[in-house]
């Protein structure tokens, strides 16, 4: 390495360091950041020549602002560098579980190769890699830790604003273990001072390094740029970046000036051959002005031509006129199209083509870039991919509809895989559009089964109508596409409703088993498992998780067998065996690692957090759930994201914590969750003591018919309100719809996000609010063992102190002992747990069966008590009381809770005792 590094003492001395620790078998990652020309490269140079000294290897990896780029194009570099080659499958095409396998096999080859002496990592500019690459940086970071590979990448950190995938990268490797942040930031002026006289060679007096300085901000790439024209004065020196660099630009001549412009549009690493096509000029003259852009410092020779810095070729390129700009695009595209293997530089040819539409051939610059999606998509390059196509699209979409549906459907997927399930949508609907213009229901049934698994529950169920469609238009015949349209209708059938479910699903299931198609079969059992999603099909649950996850197993197919361990795990959480339920999560997790997929982490993490609420340890689950929402939020659909405050909502409920949800969850929630979702949601306003909000938002969902993947959470919900409520020929009806599935826990039958217990507690409530003290009592028993066995300390504490109200309210021998002790026990819990709102209840209902203060009522209570026995209604006392109709409502909620009660016939009896 030639010249002296200025400064950055501490910071080289860091990387030495963490050299020296990744030497000793601890390596990782060490992050650089700054603004551009801070040093950055120069740093990591400067540590590369020092490993190399040591006999470490080094290779490097610099990623290009060019969008012709292709996909892992710093690993490219890299591995070329050690003399291999990326895997097949980043090359070739393959599955999200080839991805993760070729991720394991490259980072396998870079933690060998630094084997036994180290290995050191360059990754320059990381904010330009593409999303591909950032993820393979992150999943070989991971296996880092406990290697002797060090990875040192830079980054503009100006520069990450609307580039997500960098974001996402580094929010991810922030947990990393073995990681490292260093920002640089401009030198101090003793150091510009120093940068100065080494490179003018002369003494500088400390009020010219204290201008330079100041105009500079200590950025050691412009204290060089203005070190160069010091002869001319202080004064003399431009205050701004680009005037620095256009100094040099005006001292060539006006054809290299032209040339040079040129080759800045072009790319940062300028090919004279192509230069000389693209100008008409001969390849001696290119290579002529090169040499006299060299001499200036603008561009450099080796290892190629290049330009020396970013900001160079930024001032060159800022004055070439918009045509010659585009024209330049046009023809470096035609002479790369006619060049050996112009096929593999898809990616490079066709954002030239894109980058001369104003003047170029639009069709062609489509027809190009969806060849390069095409080439990104089988490269497992998913985001590249998206982006390719839509620029297609954009550029020039085809005219004929079938070719256009089938660019609209590969750019869906391709968003689909990446995660973004709302704009894969609104492009489906286009797609659709596409599909009827060219009458083919084929290509119909093609869009519909796009969205196989992503349909929204709380909103309109396109793929369901576009399936209803297509099949009213194809042969009455076994095929796999009509065995997959009827798969996709029946499971939407068995969450949303509709024709017959499990005819349906079991007319596609042997459909698929005639044709023999696994991808048929996958889908026949998807809608299978949705369409018994009722806890009267729990158990046939578990045999077809069985059968999904066997069929992933014998296909390689990561993406298959995470969902049979998610039906398993639904199933078993229904069954009420938390234990086996949370020892899948170790499995899922790694599945959801391989495949990289937002939406498959997101169902990893609602399991996680589900397991996390029933346990009790709700500050864990109000983290994961809010994991959850940053993966989705934005992204997915309303119901993704709805579920996800949903969950929140609940916790809120157990714990009393009132700062989960902000006021626009809150919002859109209230806007759009459906009717089965309600009652939980009117429950939450109820505990709250507003009855009357709870009654409106109940209102509507009370006709419609109950979701079976939400059967029992809406019938638990349902027998909690009737008691608040007093509504008890509600409760029995609760009762009778609960009692077939008594052995049951509380939760979903198709993508568990919440449980709340044994099914017997709420069938014991909803027959205490019946009157029917002796049923309940015993079913309440049942209720606290279950939880007790299954390990739901929150719902074990719930069934305690609803067991000891009923107790207080029967009054035969030992109950009031008996209640007292479960209050206690129920106090106890619920404080270790942080269950505020159950403490309260617990405490009012013990300090009642003490006798305190007549049975715990405040004299308020006591007055509230009395006007309840003389017969008038909240409305009544509220105006004698001069209170809110929701205050009054909610002390009689208090004197129930406090006196056992059930009802407002109940204190008029206890208040006639009194009497």
């Amino acid at each position: 390495m030639s010249g002296e590094l200025v400064g950055r003492e501490r910071e080289s001395g860091l990387l030495a360091a963490r050299l020296d620790q990744a030497r000793a078998g601890r390596g990782g990652l060490v992050l650089v950041a700054g603004e551009p020309g801070i040093g950055k490269t120069r740093l990591v140079q400067e540590a590369a020549a020092g490993a190399e000294a040591l006999g470490v290897p080094v290779a490097w990896g610099r990623a290009s602002d060019e969008e012709g780029s292709p996909p892992y194009w710093i690993f490219r570099q890299i591995a070329r560098d050690l003399g291999r080659a990326l895997p097949p499958a980043l090359a070739e095409g393959g599955t999200a579980t080839d991805r993760f396998e070729a991720f394991e096999a490259f980072a396998a080859q870079l933690l060998a190769a630094a084997e036994p002496d180290g290995l050191l990592v360059a990754l320059d500019d990381l904010q330009w890699a593409d999303a591909a690459s950032l993820a393979l940086l992150v999943h070989t970071v991971r296996s880092a830790a406990r290697s002797r590979l060090l990875l040192v990448a830079t980054y503009r950190d100006t520069e990450t604003v609307g580039r997500e995938a960098l974001t996402s990268a580094l929010a991810a490797l922030a947990h990393e273990a073995g990681q490292t942040r260093l920002r640089l930031v401009g030198l101090p002026t003793a150091d510009v001072r120093r940068q100065l006289e080494l490179v003018t060679g002369e003494t500088v007096r400390p009020e010219v390094a204290a201008v330079v300085s100041r105009r500079t901000g200590g950025n050691p790439f412009f204290v060089g740029e203005l070190a160069g024209l010091l002869d001319s004065g202080v004064d003399a020196l431009p205050d701004g970046v680009l005037d620095t660099v256009r100094a040099r630009l005006a001292r060539l001549t006006a054809r290299t000036r032209e040339l040079v412009a040129t080759a800045a549009e072009l790319g940062s690493e300028p090919d004279p051959c192509g230069l000389a096509a693209v100008t008409g000029h001969a390849l001696d003259v290119v290579l002529g002005a090169l040499d006299e852009a060299a001499a200036a410092g603008l561009v450099v020779s080796r290892p190629g031509w290049r330009f020396r810095h970013d900001l160079i070729r930024e001032a060159a390129r800022a004055d070439l006129p918009t045509a010659a700009r585009a024209d330049a695009h046009a023809r470096l595209a035609g002479w790369l199209a006619g060049r050996p293997g112009a096929a593999e530089r898809a990616t490079e040819i066709a954002h030239h083509l894109l980058a001369s539409a104003p003047v170029g051939d639009r069709r062609e610059a489509a027809e190009w870039a969806e060849r390069a999606g095409d080439q990104s998509f089988e490269r497992l390059a998913w985001e590249q991919a998206a982006d390719l196509y839509r620029r297609a699209l954009d550029v020039g979409a085809p005219p004929d509809p079938g070719d256009r549906g089938r660019l609209l459907r590969r750019h869906a997927t391709a968003l689909t895989r990446d995660g973004d399930i709302q704009s894969a949508k609104a492009i489906l609907a286009k797609a659709a559009e596409a599909a009827r213009e060219a009458g083919d229901p084929a290509a119909l049934g093609e869009v519909a089964l796009a969205m196989e698994g992503l349909s929204d529950p709380w909103g309109d169920f396109s793929g369901d109508r576009l399936a209803a469609e297509a099949l009213a238009q194809l042969p009455a015949e076994d095929s796999p596409l009509r065995a997959r349209l009827l798969a996709l209708r029946a499971g939407e059938a068995g969450f949303a409703g509709g024709e017959d479910p499990d005819r349906a699903s079991a007319e596609a299931l042997a459909m698929a088993e005639r044709l023999g198609d696994t991808q048929v079969l996958r889908s026949a059992l998807r809608a299978r498992q949705m369409a018994r999603s009722g806890p009267d099909g729990v158990r046939e649950r578990l045999e077809l998780a069985g059968r999904m996850a066997a069929l992933g197993r014998s296909e390689v197919d990561d993406d298959t067998l995470l969902w049979g361990l998610l039906w398993r795990f639904d199933a078993l959480m229904m069954l009420g065996r938390l234990d086996e339920a949370e020892a899948l999560l170790g499995p899922m997790r790694r599945l959801s690692d391989r495949l990289r997929r937002p939406l498959a982490r997101w169902h990893y993490l609602r399991g996680v957090a589900a397991v996390e609420a029933t346990r009790g340890r709700f500050d864990a689950a109000i983290a994961t759930v809010r994991d959850c929402l940053g993966l989705v939020e934005g992204r997915a659909h309303e119901s993704v994201v709805g579920v996800s405050v949903f969950v929140l909502l609940t916790i809120d409920g157990l714990t009393g914590r009132e700062d989960l949800v902000t006021a626009e969850q809150f919002e859109a929630f209230d806007r759009n969750s459906p009717g089965f979702v309600r009652p939980v949601y009117g429950l939450y306003w109820a505990q709250r003591g507003d009855i009357e909000r709870a009654r409106r938002i109940l209102h509507p969902a009370n006709g419609e018919a109950l979701a079976q993947p939400a059967l029992l959470p809406t019938l638990a919900t349902r027998a909690e309100l009737a008691a608040l409520m007093d509504e008890p020929a509600v409760a029995a009806d609760m009762a009778a719809r609960l009692r077939p599935h008594a052995d049951l826990f509380v939760t979903g039958g198709a993508g568990t996000v919440t449980n709340f217990g044994s099914v017997r507690t709420y069938l014991g409530l909803a027959l205490a609010t019946g009157g029917h003290l002796d049923e309940a009592v015993r079913e309440l028993r049942l209720g606290v063992a279950a939880n007790d066995t299954a390990g739901a300390p929150p719902f074990a504490a719930l069934a305690r102190f609803e067991l000891a109200k009923a107790l207080a309210r029967r009054r035969r021998p030992g109950d009031l002992a008996e209640a007292a002790a479960l209050a206690a026990t129920a106090i106890a819990a619920a404080e270790r747990l942080g269950m505020a709102p159950l403490r309260r209840r617990a405490t009012e209902l013990a300090a009642g069966l003490r006798g305190d203060a007549p049975a715990g009522l405040t004299p308020r209570e006591t007055e509230v008590a009395a006007h309840v026995a003389e017969g008038l209604t909240n409305k009544q006392i509220a105006a004698l009381m001069h209170i809110s109709e929701r205050t009054a409502e909610s002390h009689v909620q208090h004197i129930l809770t406090k006196l056992g009660l059930a009802n407002r016939t109940g204190i008029a009896a206890w208040a006639a005792r009194r009497g």
